[in-house]
């Protein structure tokens, strides 16, 4: 198999597309659109923003709105030679594809397929922290998980990531057809850290904390830890 040129930055761009982006290809309408959380999205779209100016040549515009989870924010690039491009030469599909989006084949090999599921888990991804274990109050039991609604992209992640040695488990909803892929506990999320890393500030501030001070304060601001992880106290000596 030829090499192909794809940087890691456009890879994970892809990755998001999968996630949580939308092509939109019909007659007068030719846009690509990306949504996400504007409390800690922001600066992770303007990211997003440089990577479409650099790789295509186009200018993002970002808006807010409120939406049902409260504020949210829309990437979005009205351009038919980008939306071509995204499908004929990245193989991605227009909208709707909540249900059959999956990677692209030609992007199946860990060198790229890496970069592409970064960018899912930082859009349809969390990093969260469980009280399997305490330090005082807080949580410190770490788990990465990716919801997903299609059934092909979850059969590609757990094939991709079991054979990079990650204990996946699954688990289905049934009240929105969706399935969770995670991993749980330190050593997992280690091998993530070193094997396909983190995307955006407000993930990899998560991981630096707990890095740090061995467990996780919930609904702490990506602004927050950046402060007290330049602090020389650990927050919980302080009782907060």
């Amino acid at each position: 198999m030829k090499d192909i040129n794809l940087p890691p930055e456009l890879g994970e761009l892809i990755g998001v597309i999968i996630g949580d982006g939308s092509i939109l290809y019909r007659k007068r309408l030719y846009r690509l659109e990306i949504s996400g959380n504007a409390e800690e999205g922001y600066p992770y779209f303007l990211k997003l923003k440089r990577t479409i100016k650099e790789n295509f040549n186009k200018e993002a515009k970002i808006r807010l709105k409120k939406d049902k989870k409260g504020k949210g924010i829309v990437l979005y690039v009205d351009s038919k030679e980008l939306v071509e491009r995204l499908m004929q030469e990245f193989y991605l599909k227009k909208s709707p594809k909540t249900f059959t989006i999956t990677i692209p084949e030609t992007f199946i090999p860990w060198q790229y397929s890496k970069h592409i599921i970064r960018g899912i888990f930082e859009s349809d991804g969390s990093l969260y922290f469980s009280k399997s274990k305490i330090v005082g109050k807080f949580p410190t039991y770490p788990r990465i998980e990716i919801k997903t609604s299609s059934k092909g992209l979850v059969k590609q992640l757990i094939l991709l990531l079991n054979n990079r040695g990650f204990l996946v488990q699954t688990l289905e909803s049934k009240s929105d057809y969706s399935t969770k892929v995670y991993l749980s506990g330190e050593v997992m999320l280690e091998k993530w850290k070193t094997e396909v890393g983190f995307g955006s500030e407000r993930n990899l501030s998560k991981y630096l904390f707990w890095k740090k001070f061995g467990y996780y304060i919930p609904r702490s601001t990506p602004e927050q830890r950046e402060i007290l992880l330049k602090s020389p106290e650990n927050p919980s000596s302080k009782g907060g």
